[in-house]
């Protein structure tokens, strides 16, 4: 023994041994290996119902997991856009969610969660990570209704990308979510596929966000104006996270923002340099000093009766 711990002079002897002796192993572990094959065999059906039921209630919560992370997903894919899309415009921006949507069938509204605790405020644009949806028409504590801008009542400023021409776009009462162009010549240069984005007139969206795309165009020789439909870019049965536009000032023109706060003086003095005349009214203006001041610049996109189909006042 020490002559084999030391030049290992018995290995052969022990493989040798060792292939002699393997038999004996495997037959002592017969009674063993026979045990486990009748249990196998021999379970009882209980047995194998339990554990298909168990296995099927772990299938379950594995697939509800699977789905809420397909969800978690598909969710921050939809933030990022939203994301990407605050930066093509400027003012101050305010996510929000949409909670509910309006029963009426006659309108287009949907309810967000953000309201007057929000500083949400009459008239904000809301937008979506791919157009204009609407703006704000009734503000509570802490939600507010938005009208879309598929809704018949509502009138938004465009303008074609392509040719510049610019057109009030309506919603029209049908099942499906549609813009109509109102009073576009027959001659215009509008074609189907044309991208329409908001022009900024009405100081109410902010201007160049897409809004709809064209999607027919009729011309009838008996008709002066052609009748053009598009179809709004923003996902209105889809989306959820939507953001509210406060525009900035340096958006606003400047003519709308002076004209909100008139001031008159008395004859003879001055007002930053220009001199009065004996009305009291600056002398490059012909407007009368007891008349209202022009506030024409500043013109809501919703107006309240069909039929003045303008968006503008």
């Amino acid at each position: 023994m020490f002559a084999d711990s030391r030049f290992d002079y018995l290995d052969r002897v022990r493989y040798t041994l060792g292939f002699l002796t393997a038999p004996v192993y495997w037959v002592a572990d017969i009674p063993a290996r026979v045990s486990y094959w009748i249990d196998d065999v021999f379970v009882s059906h209980g047995d194998l119902i339990d554990e298909n039921a168990r296995l099927r209630e772990e299938l379950l919560f594995a697939q509800r997991e699977l789905q809420l992370v397909a969800g978690l997903s598909t969710e921050n894919s939809r933030l990022k856009a939203l994301q990407e899309a605050s930066a093509r415009v400027s003012g101050r921006i305010l996510t929000a969610e949409i909670i509910n949507i309006s029963s009426d069938a006659a309108t287009r509204r949907v309810l967000i969660n953000r309201g007057e605790q929000h500083g949400v405020m009459l008239g904000q644009a809301l937008l979506d990570a791919h157009g204009l949806m609407g703006q704000v028409v009734e503000v509570l504590p802490f939600t507010s209704w938005v009208m879309l801008i598929t809704d018949s009542r509502h009138g938004t400023p465009v303008q074609v990308n392509r040719s510049g021409e610019r057109a009030i776009a309506r919603g029209i009462r049908s099942e499906i979510p549609e813009l109509e162009l109102e009073y576009v010549p027959d001659t215009s240069d509008i074609v189907v596929g044309d991208l329409l984005v908001s022009s900024g007139l009405g100081q109410r969206f902010p201007k160049d966000y897409p809004v709809a795309q064209v999607t027919s165009v009729v011309h009838d020789r008996g008709q002066p104006f052609a009748t053009i439909k598009a179809r709004p870019l923003a996902q209105m049965d889809r989306t959820r996270h939507v953001m509210l536009l406060e525009l900035a000032r340096d958006e606003l023109e400047p003519q709308s923002l002076n004209s909100a706060a008139p001031s008159w003086v008395e004859t003879g003095t001055s007002v930053d340099g220009a001199v009065l005349e004996g009305d009291g009214v600056p002398a490059t203006t012909d407007a009368p000093p007891d008349g209202p001041p022009d506030n024409s610049a500043v013109s809501p996109a919703v107006d309240e009766q069909p039929p003045a189909a303008t968006g503008q006042e």
